[in-house]
């Protein structure tokens, strides 16, 4: 009879809303040097009708260039979309790939969703799944895009996922001007002479 109830209760709470895995950065331009800080989230979770689509798990594989970008690994954060749970990890299969799984991803249950989940997604459109850093190495453009990216609902997948990516550029940073660099020695110059007549 619970599990009844229990498939009773997934089979209301879930949907098969259209739903989107979007990546955005903190800047459109960075300088060589400076750390990009990137969020991947779940948006478009609402449809016309108001019918919200809760998930309990997510996966996203990201590739990028490692000649323009590095990955800080200690800086990934779990965003709290499914609640306060312990189910979050990472594992770098290379210098150029971060994978990160979330919840139950793949994982048949009869619970329709992690507790604290609803109450994290419930009346939202968008929710942040997690946040990583990385640093910009050398000049270029560069378009940050999940692989893959899919969201868990019910021990199986929601169908309809798309994915956005974003771009930016990474600019070198720029060497002072040659007049502005005169005036510097033309400054110097001065209060040097000015300290050895005192």
């Amino acid at each position: 009879m619970k599990k009844f109830f229990l498939l009773l209760m997934a089979a209301a709470t879930f949907n098969a809303n259209a739903a989107l895995i979007s990546i955005t950065t903190d800047k459109d331009t960075y300088n060589v040097g400076e750390t990009i800080m990137a969020t991947v989230s779940a948006t478009d979770l609402n449809d016309d009708n108001r019918v919200q689509t809760y998930f309990n798990g997510y996966f996203a594989l990201f590739n990028f260039d490692s000649l323009l970008l590095s990955l800080d690994v200690s800086s990934i954060l779990e965003l709290g979309a499914l609640g306060a749970q312990p189910f979050f990890s990472t594992v770098g299969s290379d210098v150029n790939t971060l994978k990160v799984d979330a919840g139950e991803f793949l994982l048949a249950s009869s619970i329709p969703l992690f507790p604290g989940a609803v109450f994290a997604q419930n009346g939202k459109d968008v929710v942040e799944l997690f946040s990583f850093s990385l640093l910009a190495q050398n000049a270029g453009s560069v378009e940050l895009s999940p692989v893959s990216a899919v969201l868990a609902q019910g021990g199986g997948l929601i169908d309809d996922i798309s994915i956005e990516s974003t771009s930016f550029t990474i600019a070198e940073v720029p060497a002072p001007g040659t007049f502005a660099l005169s005036l510097l020695a033309l400054g110097g110059m001065f209060f040097a002479r000015k300290r050895a007549k005192s």
